[in-house]
């Protein structure tokens, strides 16, 4: 098959002698100097505190690689929803990609519903920026030791999972990525809210991963594709390589159940058309591509699994944290779609959208909520017909995990079963625990929205 994502333009020539290169392939290259990426995963290092090993540099580029090839290529209608992507990646250590590849596809395509193949050549270093980023920072005064890693999106989940690790007494390094000044103020303006709320210090990473103006105009990279799939795989790789660069195990992605399992709505939402950011397969495919690359164990770990995203805001509402939700964000268009909404962070017709409300006007916080652009809750005209689509598909989803039975549910929707993958300490009868938890959600959607034929 040819090559479709070539991960360095500056060594072209030779590759060509060596590969076959599709005509309409997208270049990308992380080079400092000559590249239209803008990543130098060494600054990760410094703010770490330490000198990232080549395994680690090797999968910031490749998850970096993999995040902008999607964005690069757009998915087909239908049944040509799935792409084929081949890359061809420079790493320094190719010898240990090799033998981890198929952790890395089946990693990959969990994740993106792609069919993806990797080409791995030997890694010609070049010079590093050599400077910390000012968009990153490093907290460690007052003795801060954290004993795990957590992703910090700056949404309710990463939020409520941040007082709740801290309630547990654990000691998360949080880590976030961010695509504009915006996110990141909110990622860090909770963290402070937190900080100042239980009188403590954490450490909090902030990265940016984007494109960037190449010298060469031939290989301007252009945006095609807003579905962002493999978003999670960036977000995981870079809490992994914190993780191994402080000696930690434990890595902590904070997903309500009914989002990470994410049992497709309809016919139409199926396979990698509903998002896989946190499901079970895909965390134990990345927890196994970790452990063999590294050849030490880690545990990437979902504390929410078996939780609502309305128990989540009840956590929140009892901790003395309820003000700080609308500070929050939850909206799969935010930034770049919300920012053309006026005092409001939140679509209101996106899936994420749609549950985060139900979700908090259930824990009776309705009132701490954010505003949401478009009201698809009710008729009114301000919930366009064209926004109804998501939120009519899901309360006929509703209606069905309501009235069947677990065992007519599980038959209608197969996907139920996926939970087993969950490996972690987790409830004895896992399939009945997430369907208990679908049931109550369901319960506080027909509760909350009026149906359109109403």
């Amino acid at each position: 098959m040819k090559i479709n994502v070539v991960c360095d333009f500056l060594n072209l020539s030779q590759y060509r002698e060596k590969f076959e290169i599709d005509d309409k392939a997208i270049y990308l290259s992380a080079d400092p100097a000559g590249g239209n990426i803008s990543l130098d995963s060494g600054l990760l290092g410094q703010d770490l505190g330490t000198t990232l090993d080549p395994i680690s540099l090797d999968l910031c580029e490749i998850a970096t690689y993999v995040y902008l090839a999607d964005k690069g290529i757009r998915r087909g209608e239908f049944d040509r929803w799935a792409r084929q992507l081949t890359f061809l990646i420079p790493v320094r250590e190719p010898a240990k990609w090799n033998s981890a590849k198929t952790h890395l596809v089946n990693t990959i395509v969990t994740l993106t519903g792609d069919g993806v193949r990797f080409y791995f050549t030997k890694k010609k270093e070049g010079k590093s920026a050599g400077k910390r980023s000012a968009d990153q920072r490093r907290v460690s005064d007052g003795g801060w030791q954290s004993d795990c890693v957590s992703l910090f999106s700056g949404g309710l989940d990463s939020f409520a999972g941040a007082v709740f690790l801290l309630q547990q007494k654990r000691r998360p390094l949080f880590i976030s990525h961010y695509v504009n000044a915006l996110l990141k103020n909110v990622q860090s303006n909770l963290i402070e809210t937190v900080q100042t709320s239980l009188g403590q210090q954490v450490e909090h990473l902030q990265y940016r991963v984007t494109s960037k103006k190449a010298k060469d105009p031939r290989f301007g990279f252009k945006a095609k594709e807003s579905s962002h799939r493999s978003r999670s795989f960036l977000f995981l790789a870079f809490a992994a390589v914190a993780a191994a660069a402080r000696g930690l195990e434990d890595v902590y992605i904070c997903e309500n159940g009914v989002l990470a399992l994410n049992v497709p709505l309809s016919e139409a939402r199926k396979g990698s058309r509903s998002t896989r950011h946190a499901h079970p397969l895909y965390l134990r495919y990345f927890n196994r591509l970790v452990t063999s690359l590294y050849g030490r164990t880690f545990s990437i770990l979902n504390p929410f699994l078996f939780w609502t995203k309305g128990q989540e805001a009840e956590l929140l509402r009892d901790s003395g944290f309820r003000s700080a939700i609308k500070d929050t964000v939850s909206c799969w268009g935010y930034p770049n779609q919300t920012i053309h909404y006026k005092n409001c962070n939140h679509c209101g017709y996106c899936i994420p959208c749609i549950v985060r409300r139900v979700s908090v006007k259930a824990s009776g916080m309705a009132a701490f909520d954010d505003r949401y652009f478009y009201d698809v809750f009710t008729r009114a005209p301000q919930g366009a017909k064209a926004h109804r689509r998501n939120v009519d598909d899901l309360i006929l989803f509703c209606r069905s995990v309501v009235s069947l039975s677990t065992s007519d549910l599980v038959y209608r929707y197969p996907e139920f079963f996926m939970i087993e993958a969950h490996a972690d300490s987790s409830p004895a009868d896992k399939l009945s625990a997430i369907v208990k938890v679908y049931k109550e959600f369901a319960k506080e959607v027909l509760a909350s929205i009026k149906p359109s034929s109403q």
